[in-house]
């Protein structure tokens, strides 16, 4: 027996297709080596390779449950073979179509029979007679495209049936538009984490709309939009018994979710009886997801919904909304103070949150107070004068909650009148960007220039930086808002080196997200290379938030930076208390002194002193150094006497337009001292 089980062994194993033999239950009693082969090379699954292990449930895992039920007809003989083409996610997000045939084969005794499984690696594009579209529409699951508009651009006949519409009524439509219920899903927070993090998500969600639980699979595109796969698990759910449960409340808290949330808060306005919602948002998430991957957030969400659930009782229902918001209903007796009970909820998030590397996070909150009746009168505007409250929080120094008043909706339409601005035409929107000379104060030469993106909106006037790109943020907008700077400044430097011999470095300041992005880093690359722009033109200057930053994958993109001959600047060096960390951590060519040290010359001794220790250490680790925010002469003569003699600030120029710049100190490349001041600091 062993000697004919090693001959079919054998026999499979000169066969270059991938081979699976399985008995009538799923067990898998042979496969041949190169799909064995083929599965450890590419991190697959044992169950689907491994012998002894069940493929059918990992089938059922995948939620292939009509692929489960082909196979068993072929094994029982109700149908004669079985073949499906789908795509198979390798590492890497690397997506192989796979050709699978199934054929009944008698097994040996003590079997009644079983299948041989041939999956064959075909290509899209290759000479074999198969098109994508025949592909797309074989395929058991539903399969949808959505471009950077969030608009429908294909889908198959399965998307068609499960989503209940015709493809020719869909197409060239936003989702929203089609499907508004899905504004208070999670399925609108998935996809926007998804494009944003550029990452494959999957998650379980109920469509009351359509009384239908969908699988949902869904893979960023590198040119935008995103391709989703959907499918029907309905049945599984109603089997696990899980139906109601999952349908009111969130799968990665156990609290209970958007729809449970607001069924209880109609339920208090119907019996009008005065509560009060607390819109709860966690500061900075998206950087820490973007830095440490989203499991990070999902550790810090997990952790805090724990702490939050000490609130829960019979007059208040603690929830999640969505991402990294939480919502706390509470009918609050009148001799309980509001205040201290949004105290309460801020200490919580005053812990740390311990990650799996055992490195800690510090996060912080932001509460937004609503009251019903006195606030708003329904449930929609009453969630969204806590939200507004919320956003008024973030906003208010020193102060970690705030209650809604009236005055606050200007500020929150102000608000989504620039997300809305983030998108489109962005050159014809108003962006555009500035340059500032940094000058070496011996010689009086241009050695470099920062560019300082800035934006004239059309309604609002100019706009500080520091407010849109929070926004952008916020708002999964800041790839496509760098990017287009980036594309500006890269045109306007091939310009300069052609027409000027340009051969300065130009600086780019880069948020946190954007540094912990590898996509973002691999079309930075191709942008310089379409450009033409040699590295050593190029500066990337980091904020000194070490705590959010730092990363492995951080520090893979900036050491390939390096390594390309791109430096690297830590910008407002001096102002947090991780400088040490950044030097320790970060392959960092050059250190820009904050203004607020360089301010104080001649004002506050500690303050000399410490930026006399900040110049020698700079020096001693063979950095570059730039003091910033130079006003003064004599804060210009202090640095000089301490050996430090490059300058940015208003003592020499102001942030010019590229047409002002270019006028200045292109042409001639011409000498000039401080005395030459363009304007008083204090007109800015």
């Amino acid at each position: 027996m062993k000697e004919e089980k090693g001959q079919i062994q054998a026999k499979m194993n000169t066969m270059d297709e991938f081979l699976v033999a399985i008995d009538e239950n799923g067990t898998i009693l042979s496969v041949n080596q190169v799909w064995i082969d083929f599965c450890m090379a590419n991190e697959i699954e044992e169950s689907l390779w491994k012998t002894g292990a069940n493929y059918f449930e990992q089938l059922i895992t995948c939620g292939k449950e009509s692929e489960l039920q082909a196979i068993k007809q072929v094994i029982s003989q109700e149908i004669g073979e079985y073949t499906e083409m789908y795509p198979f996610l390798l590492k890497d997000n690397v997506v192989q179509w796979l050709e699978v045939k199934v054929r009944a084969v008698a097994l040996a005794p003590g079997h009644k029979r079983g299948a041989l499984l041939y999956h064959k690696p075909i290509g899209l594009h290759s000479d074999q007679l198969i098109t994508a579209e025949i592909v797309l529409e074989s395929m058991s699951e539903g399969f949808v495209l959505l471009n950077e508009q969030r608009k429908f651009t294909f889908l198959n006949e399965m998307a068609e049936k499960l989503l209940q519409c015709e493809r020719e009524k869909v197409v060239g439509r936003g989702v929203l538009e089609l499907f508004p219920e899905a504004l208070e899903s999670s399925f609108r927070y998935q996809y926007e984490r998804a494009l944003r993090e550029q990452d494959v998500l999957e998650f379980i969600d109920y469509y009351q709309p359509l009384d239908t639980w969908l699988q949902i699979k869904i893979y960023p595109l590198k040119k935008g939009g995103l391709a989703i796969y959907l499918q029907d698990v309905s049945e599984r759910k109603k089997i696990e018994g899980k139906l109601a449960e999952s349908a009111y409340y969130d799968y990665l808290t156990g609290l209970p979710n958007r729809r449970l949330l607001f069924q209880t808060a109609r339920s208090l306005i119907e019996q009008q009886k005065q509560f009060f919602v607390f819109h709860l948002n966690i500061d900075n998430l998206y950087f820490v997801n973007a830095v440490h991957h989203y499991k990070a957030g999902d550790t810090i969400m997990k952790k805090f919904a724990e702490e939050l659930k000490r609130f829960s009782s019979e007059t208040c229902q603690v929830g999640r909304l969505d991402g990294n918001e939480f919502i706390v209903l509470r009918e609050v007796s009148q001799k309980e103070d509001v205040v201290d009970v949004a105290k309460q909820m801020e200490a919580i998030f005053q812990q740390p949150v311990v990650l799996e590397n055992s490195q800690k996070i510090h996060v912080s909150v932001s509460i937004g107070i609503a009251c019903f009746p006195f606030d708003a009168q329904t449930l929609d505007e009453l969630f969204s004068c806590a939200e507004i409250a919320m956003y008024e929080a973030k906003h208010v120094p020193g102060s970690f909650h705030s209650f809604f008043h009236p005055m606050m909706r200007a500020s929150y339409n102000r608000k989504l009148a620039i997300e809305e601005g983030l998108t489109g035409d962005l050159k014809a929107n108003g962006f555009y960007y500035t340059l500032q000379p940094q000058i070496d104060g011996n010689s009086g030469e241009l050695i470099g220039a920062e560019v300082l993106s800035r934006w004239a909106h059309p309604e609002f006037g100019e706009i500080s930086p520091l407010e849109f790109i929070q926004a952008a943020e916020e708002s999964s907008h800041i790839v496509p808002l760098t990017s287009h700077l980036l594309a500006e400044v890269f045109t306007q430097i091939k310009e300069w080196e052609v027409k000027f011999g340009w051969n300065l470095r130009t600086a780019i300041n880069m948020t946190p997200s954007l540094l912990g992005n590898p996509v973002f880093f691999d079309d930075f690359f191709k942008l310089m290379e379409q450009h033409e722009i040699h590295p050593k033109l190029m500066e990337i200057e980091i904020t000194e938030q070490a705590e959010l930053t730092y990363s492995p994958q951080t520090l893979k993109n900036l050491l390939l930076c390096k390594s390309k001959g791109i430096s690297i600047a830590i910008d407002d060096f001096g102002t947090g208390f991780s400088m040490i960390s950044y030097l320790t951590h970060f392959p960092i060519n050059k250190i820009k002194i904050d203004k607020s040290f360089v301010e104080k010359i001649g004002q506050d001794r500690k303050s000399e002193a410490v930026l006399k220790s900040l110049i020698h250490l700079a020096k001693s680790i063979e950095c570059d150094l730039v003091a910033e925010g130079v006003e003064r002469i004599e804060e210009a003569e202090f640095l000089q006497a301490n050996d430090c003699s490059i300058f940015q600030g208003y003592l020499y120029d102001k942030p010019l337009t590229v047409k002002d710049f270019e006028a200045k100190y292109l042409p001639t490349r011409s000498d000039f001292t401080a005395l030459q001041t363009v304007e008083n600091p204090s007109s800015r």
